[in-house]
């Protein structure tokens, strides 16, 4: 980020570290010398905030603002909790305002009411997939988006609120900045992991063979449960070399207590990091023979962190688990969360990721 002697401001909105290392995609991607703020709601997540403490290290950020914002409460304390942000940011000039989730409202808020140039989504993971097709494509890439259709009552509520708080509705274009190509090249940019392997180049690498297992809380979610995730969990340990090392990488919100056990059982090492998964395994030079989960980001960007060196492994649902998901939200009431699997498995093809049906 050393092409130009001018600085350049740059807002990050941010509440997951995955959305905090796609901006920093962004950044070293454009190549420019940039002054970071961040703002981070990931406060309700005590491991989110580690790993995003960690990160700091490699961004150094000018300032960091901690945004808690209440999961239950009044529409008015959720709103008063950042109206005073855009009081702030409004002062100010960006070049660019980054912002990781479009079902944050508050950082559709704070995005269209700041002087900005450019305001870009990054991923959050594989979700971009879904919110592109029934989201972003239909809104023609424009803040603010609603996430809902119905509750009409409530919307107008909410906008009385933001307007009393002197919160506008400035229509704002945006960009989309993924790892994930879209026929809108005008509005969308290719995220290559370009520092994500800068970093992996930078260290000696690891010449332990390993095979990663790519924790998910989807029993905690109540996706699956416990019986046939142990069942996933051990049919790979089986099928596993006994000259290779089996590693479980954790879930920052996974309750790995009630698992450890049967992991250990089946010979597992456990390892928790205080950074996303990929950036563990660059800063540490590991590059896994195979990684393997359910349907996970991590396995796309290891197929490209290692150039499609690295075999990807998906277990797949089976039609059962999807038909139930079929009449379940997934933060929006514009699709299910069978749409968010499928549109998923719909890009394993392009990027060569194998899939087990696990019966």
């Amino acid at each position: 980020m050393t092409s130009d002697n001018h600085q350049l401001k740059i807002l990050m909105l941010i509440s997951s570290p995955f959305q905090y290392w796609c901006a920093l995609e962004y950044l070293h991607q454009m190549g420019r010398r940039v002054s970071i703020t961040v703002v981070n709601a990931a406060t309700f997540c005590e491991n989110s905030m580690l790993q995003i403490e960690a990160m700091h290290k490699i961004a150094k950020p000018e300032s960091v603002k901690l945004l808690s914002i209440p999961k239950e409460g009044s529409l008015a304390s959720r709103i008063g909790a950042y109206s005073d942000l855009i009081s702030v940011f409004a002062k100010g000039a960006f070049s660019t305002v980054l912002i990781g989730d479009l079902r944050q409202l508050w950082m559709q808020d704070i995005a269209c009411n700041i002087n900005a140039d450019n305001v870009v989504l990054v991923d959050d993971g594989a979700a971009t997939n879904v919110f592109e097709k029934f989201i972003i494509r239909p809104s023609d890439y424009m803040l603010p988006v609603s996430m809902h259709s119905d509750n009409p009552e409530r919307k107008l509520l909410a906008w009385e609120l933001k307007s009393s708080l002197g919160i506008s509705h400035n229509p704002t274009k945006f960009r989309l900045f993924s790892i994930f190509e879209f026929n809108d090249s005008k509005h969308s940019i290719r995220n290559t992991l370009s520092l994500l392997r800068q970093q992996f180049a930078l260290h000696d690498h690891n010449e332990n063979v390993e095979r990663h297992f790519i924790g998910s809380p989807v029993c905690e979610k109540g996706l699956l449960d416990s019986k046939r995730y142990y069942d996933i969990l051990t049919h790979a340990a089986k099928s596993h070399d006994a000259k290779t090392s089996l590693i479980y990488f954790a879930h920052r919100a996974e309750d790995i207590k009630s698992k450890a056990q049967i992991l250990s059982d089946l010979g597992y090492t456990i390892e928790f990091h205080d950074q996303p998964y990929e950036l563990a395994c660059a800063s540490q030079g590991r590059m896994p023979e195979k990684v393997v989960g359910l349907h996970s980001t991590s396995l796309f960007n290891m197929k490209i962190l290692s150039g499609n060196a690295c075999e990807a492994i998906c277990y797949m649902l089976n039609e059962n688990e999807l038909a139930a998901m079929g009449t379940r939200h997934y933060g929006s009431d514009r699709f299910t969360l069978r749409d968010h699997i499928e549109s998923i498995y719909d890009r394993f093809e392009e990027f060569g990721i194998t899939t087990l049906n696990l019966q």
